[in-house]
């Protein structure tokens, strides 16, 4: 009898255990998610759109396009969400013109017991025609003998058009912030521009380098056959431009042109946690570094002040981005989402050792029937480019 007794209060414990899970796992509530129009899109009402709320942890997908008034409401489990909504708005007056709208909310909590309501402010989303960051090769590589060598970065862009583009002025420019570092930064211009402080810049006169329909130009740390000093590299002698480096790591090919140092040194960060930018520079150099300052503020990890100065890239000038990262050090995206809403990696962890002779390659969208290639751009990095792919310029 005393043996049964202890059988059944072990099984009521395990029930009310097993209960109390239960309604942790199944506890719901709902986020009221209302799409705002903003005053720089008056004149357009939605016209469709579908809802996608990625939870962080899990990874756990849902989406809703019962759109009623404006606003969609989902019922979701406790969490912390991404939220995306993309879609479509009509104009309400004259010629029907529609066209493609996106947005964009993170780290939205949902905790099971209260409603959650939410603003989504809707901003245009066109997929540029014009040149694509193609590939960026910035791990390096290591020697057969297990040491780093990291001479042999480099940059793909591409002519994702039907069009002869001029590369004459196109600016790489690589962020300030770090992927893996969220901190306020007072006044926040993100929205509107890129910080950057290592900014390089094809030269010429506005004609100098034409570009052909699906070509491609290559951009490398040093242009030289880096064979010769590691087996497990690559030769880069055939690339179109060469970045001047620090002298004491700077190797010039004198039959490739430097681009322009425009400020800094564009080293790229071998570990993956900055993001980099094309852009077309808007009048002279000068004018840039005077009319394009930008001074700001945070708070540091000693909780102190710092000010600094870089230099702010209006995103109007960009003609495509790439976030980088890690997933274990992934904070946030460093861009505006109007310029990529997503990341992409080489390595999983900080310092990752398998990362180097990799690079993130951007997909293959089609192809004409030509032959011109056209690359996938929806200003997505996650979904554009292939993540730890290996290099397309080693053989």
């Amino acid at each position: 009898m005393k043996n049964v007794k202890i059988l059944m209060s072990t099984l009521l414990a395990f029930t009310i255990l097993f209960n109390a899970c239960k309604k942790t796992e199944s506890a719901r509530s709902n986020l009221n998610a209302t799409i705002v129009v903003p005053t720089s899109l008056a004149g357009f009402a939605l016209k469709s759109g579908t809802l996608t709320l990625k939870e962080v942890n899990s990874g756990r997908t849902s989406t809703s396009s019962a759109i009623n008034n404006g606003a969609l409401t989902v019922s979701l489990p406790a969490g912390s969400y991404n939220i995306v909504f993309e879609g479509e708005i009509e104009s309400t007056t004259g010629e029907k013109v529609v066209s493609k709208v996106r947005a964009v909310k993170d780290n939205v909590i949902v905790n099971g017991v209260e409603e959650v309501n939410t603003e989504l402010t809707l901003f245009l989303f066109k997929t540029q025609e014009g040149f694509v960051i193609k590939e960026v090769f910035f791990t390096g590589t290591v020697t057969p003998q297990g040491k780093t060598y990291n001479g042999d970065k480099y940059f793909i862009i591409y002519n994702n058009t039907d069009k002869v583009l001029y590369a004459d002025s196109l600016m790489i420019a690589e962020s300030e912030f770090l992927t893996t570092t969220k901190r306020a930064y007072t006044p926040d211009v993100m929205s509107t521009d890129f910080t950057s402080k290592s900014i390089v810049m094809i030269p010429g006169t506005g004609k100098t380098y034409p570009v052909q329909p699906g070509a491609s130009i290559t951009v490398a740390n040093n242009a030289i056959n880096h064979l010769v000093f590691n087996d497990l590299s690559v030769d880069l002698r055939n690339s179109n431009f060469e970045l001047t480096l620090l002298s004491s790591i700077n190797v010039d090919n004198p039959q490739v042109p430097d681009l322009d140092n425009i400020s800094g040194y564009m080293t790229m960060h071998n570990r993956g946690f900055k993001s980099y930018v094309i852009a077309k520079m808007k009048g002279t150099k000068d004018e840039f570094l005077s009319k394009q300052v930008y001074n700001f503020d945070y708070v540091n990890s000693a909780g102190k002040i710092t000010t600094t100065t870089a230099y702010k890239i209006p995103n109007s000038w960009v003609l495509d981005a790439v976030n980088l990262s890690v997933e274990k050090e992934f904070n946030w995206i460093v861009t505006s989402p109007v310029l990529d809403m997503g990341w992409t990696y080489c390595g999983k962890v900080d310092s990752d050792a398998t990362r180097y002779g990799k690079s993130v390659i951007r997909k293959v969208a089609k192809t004409e029937a030509n032959g011109r290639i056209v690359l996938q751009d929806t200003n997505n990095s996650t979904d554009d480019f292939t993540p730890e792919a290996k290099p397309s310029l080693f053989k």
